[in-house]
């Protein structure tokens, strides 16, 4: 089946609601797909000599509101693509990884050419790198953008992105700006650039629909949050995950760039704290937690646990789901917690209301 196929396919059994705009960026994606499957030409003699690899399949570069589901379409395309060499990552979470992979290489002082032995790694086991949700605020990540994505062109490496921002946006004020344009110019020769300029926002919608709380614990909640977790990540098989915070891990059931499964117990019954629930909020938007339990004094440390997630998810603006024993006004029966517990139940009344998703989904 064609990823056009596919996608009209998920049209007629209602996973999908018909979106013009999305249509359109289909056709893209689809073009790429047959781009990516021709075989790339080598360039004779002159490539064996230099051991210059293929040129990179032009990529697609897809930038809209929030919601309107370029990340459901891209991982479509992923799932069509057919290679063990194609790697989908959050934008964010890979700058963090070549600030690391940096670090590395500047301490084993064996290059001069840092972004280039980046570039080279990660060639070395993939040929099309699928960015979700492209941003640029950090002064750091703007200076060595430019550079990183040429390295990885010249390696063959082909590169797919969402956006909030059309490319002459990108860090947009940023200091020095300037110095950042080069890798504008990048994104424009080496991507079709794609506005996915659709009406509905598809995750405000399905959150207002169904609600953020469901209780009590049974299969018909358990059924209810499933249903809405699929809609909002685009009815696709996800992997379980984790973070790693300070040398140890956070494991997460199922996640995709923005939204995220987790349990009570992994996040509460465990040792956890503020910095895990920090390291949640900087990579997902959306946060599931199922199975929490009805808490009484014997419950105490991880209420206490709980109220901190909830305070750090409410600072930061995320959207929180929850599947629980009861209504947050009576889901805490202890004496140790009582107090800071009505300002954790202002919290989840006020994170589960039309205004909460309309300002923290929509922004």
């Amino acid at each position: 089946m064609s990823l056009t196929a596919d996608y009209f396919a998920k049209l007629e059994t209602g996973e999908l609601s018909r979106d013009p705009a999305q249509e359109a960026a289909i056709k893209h994606l689809e073009s790429f797909l047959t781009r990516w499957r021709k075989p790339r030409k080598k360039n004779g003699l002159l490539q064996k000599l230099t051991r210059k690899k293929p040129a990179p399949v032009k990529g697609v570069y897809m930038y809209g509101g929030v919601g309107r589901g370029k990340t459901m379409l891209m991982d479509l395309l992923v799932a069509h693509v057919h290679s063990d060499r194609v790697r989908r990552v959050h934008f964010h979470a890979f700058m963090l990884e070549v600030h690391g992979r940096l670090k590395v290489i500047r301490d084993a002082a064996q290059t001069d050419d840092f972004l280039g032995t980046v570039a080279h790694d990660i060639a070395a086991e993939t040929d099309l790198l699928c960015f979700d949700e492209l941003h640029v605020n950090d002064i750091a990540d703007a200076m060595i953008l430019g550079a990183l994505f040429a390295a990885l062109l010249r390696q063959g490496v082909s590169i797919i992105a969402t956006s909030n921002y059309k490319p002459d946006d990108l860090y947009k004020g940023g200091l020095q700006r300037s110095r950042f344009l080069p890798f504008i110019d990048i994104l424009k020769k080496h991507m079709d650039v794609v506005h996915l300029d659709s009406p509905t926002d598809y995750r405000l919608r399905a959150l207002s629909e169904s609600g953020t709380w469901f209780h009590p614990l049974s299969d018909q909640s358990w059924s209810a949050m499933e249903r809405l977790f699929e809609t909002l990540t685009g009815h696709v098989k996800l992997n379980a995950t984790s973070i790693e915070i300070d040398g140890r891990s956070l494991p997460i059931q199922r996640a995709d760039a923005r939204c995220a499964w987790l349990d009570f117990d992994t996040l509460c019954r465990e040792n956890r704290g503020a910095a895990d629930y920090l390291a949640l909020a900087a990579v997902f938007d959306i946060v599931f937690v199922d199975a929490v339990p009805q808490m009484d004094e014997t419950y105490k440390n991880l209420a206490r646990r709980f109220m901190t997630l909830v305070d750090t998810l409410y600072d930061k603006r995320k959207v929180l789901v929850i599947r629980a024993a009861g209504r947050p006004e009576n889901l805490y029966a202890g004496e140790a917690n009582a107090f800071e517990w009505q300002r954790t139940v202002s919290r989840l009344l006020e994170m589960q209301s039309p205004e909460w998703f309309n300002h923290n989904v929509a922004k």
